[in-house]
């Protein structure tokens, strides 16, 4: 991937030249694939759309060097959309009388509202496993999914758009949409390569956003740290892992992007622990976790990976 800055790109912006870049150009060290375009026009309506004034770009530009989440919102916030998904089923329930047992099937219907974000131009999705299955579906006799209708919109825009799956794990809490619409110049991110050995790990207190569709509300913005770079869940005989951040995460947050001041992903965000007496213990599926599922997929799927803290 050729490396160009973010710093070089707005101030290409406010010079009216003509800019190719994808909807996630960081600075990368490792990439699967070329980098695609994008237009002048979306490169400009990210900054008018999503919270940088066009005459305080100097000023924006001037510090663009270091970590800055207004930057990292225009990254992320394009590429992140609501999602909800409209699960029908069937089970069978089982009744007793004095006559016997009476089994009868029961359809149902259930619907949930959450955040995906697309990781390349081809209009592949990443979101939770959760979003798009049913929670207690093994609690249900014969549980079949008789249908699966999935639609998403971009932020602030009322248009829907539908999606279909392309696999999903339960245990990892993974899952891989794939756009219904072909989109040009579409939006997407680039994952931080979590790796030890590269000395790419996530830090203690490193400062981090997460980006979701909180209660349904539409895409909004929340702020907060790694707690811990990374936490151990027990789930039968598989153990999990996650990132711990203080960030607020909400009903409606599952799916979304968990990403540092440069806008890559560091973790898909998934579930938080709620008692009378905690606060603020938000959970995300770690970079690197998703990255191997993505590889391990029989749909080759092209993502983008950096190494680099900068933009």
């Amino acid at each position: 991937m050729k490396n160009i800055s973010l710093r070089k790109w707005l101030i290409v912006i406010i010079m009216g030249m003509l800019v190719l870049l994808n909807g996630c150009n960081l600075a990368s060290d490792i990439t699967k694939s070329t980098e695609t375009n994008q237009s002048t026009e979306i490169a400009q309506n990210i900054v008018l759309e999503y919270g940088i004034d066009v005459d305080d770009l100097a000023a924006v530009i001037s510090d663009a060097e270091t970590a800055d989440s207004v930057l990292a919102t225009a990254i992320v916030m394009p590429a992140t959309v609501e999602i909800t998904a409209l699960i029908e089923y069937s089970y069978t329930l089982s009744s007793w009388s004095p006559r016997g047992t009476v089994s009868q099937t029961v359809s149902d219907e259930a619907t949930s509202q959450a955040t995906a974000f697309f990781v390349n131009e081809e209009g592949y999705l990443v979101t939770n496993a959760h979003v798009i299955c049913l929670s207690d579906y093994e609690s249900y006799n014969d549980f079949t999914y008789l249908g699966r209708t999935i639609t998403f919109q971009f932020a602030d825009e009322d248009t829907l758009y539908y999606a279909s799956i392309v696999s999903y794990d339960t245990v990892l809490d993974l899952a891989v949409l794939k756009s219904n619409t072909d989109f040009e110049n579409l939006s997407y991110l680039t994952f931080f390569d979590i790796n030890e050995e590269a000395d790419t790990s996530l830090y203690y207190g490193e400062s981090v956003l997460a980006i979701g569709n909180a209660f349904g509300y539409g895409i909004s913005v929340t702020s907060g740290i790694i707690s811990a770079p990374i936490r151990y869940f027990e789930n039968g005989s598989t153990i999990t892992e996650a990132i711990q951040t203080d960030a607020a995460i909400n009903s409606g947050n599952s799916g979304g992007p968990l990403v540092n001041l440069f806008g890559s992903v560091l973790g898909v965000v998934s579930f938080k622990i709620v008692t009378e007496t905690s606060e603020n213990l938000g959970y995300a599926i770690p970079a690197n976790v998703v990255i191997n599922y993505i590889d391990s997929l029989e749909t080759e799927i092209i993502i983008y990976l950096t190494t680099a803290r900068e933009y």
